[in-house]
């Protein structure tokens, strides 16, 4: 079914990266989100895309971790009615890195 509908007033992506460390099961970050309102392209290209939020890792538990799982939602903003969460049904799973690069290096 198509995601914008007669009752679709914009759309709510966000990807969030999970994965698991010695002292929690289930740790989730939002690392980007993106609205598309009504009438706007709905095709996007995210080539060479930066996060949009400052990423905490707490603990490190990202650092050399080697089961991190992408998943990119989309939450139905509707003109009247309920709100729907939607999981895009393809994951992405890879390892990360053993040391961080950032801005100022």
């Amino acid at each position: 079914a198509p995601a914008f509908d007669w009752n679709t007033k914009q759309l709510f992506l966000y990807m969030t990266a999970h994965y698991k460390t010695k002292a929690n099961v289930l740790n989730q970050v939002v690392l980007w989100d993106h609205i598309i309102q009504r009438g706007e392209p709905t095709r996007l290209s995210l080539k060479n895309q930066h996060t949009k939020y400052y990423f905490w890792d707490d603990g490190n538990g990202l650092k050399a971790n080697d089961n991190i799982t992408l998943t990119l939602s989309m939450n139905v903003i509707p003109n009247a009615g309920l709100l729907p969460i939607s999981t895009v049904p393809s994951i992405h799973s890879f390892s990360f890195p053993n040391e961080y690069i950032t801005k100022n290096a």
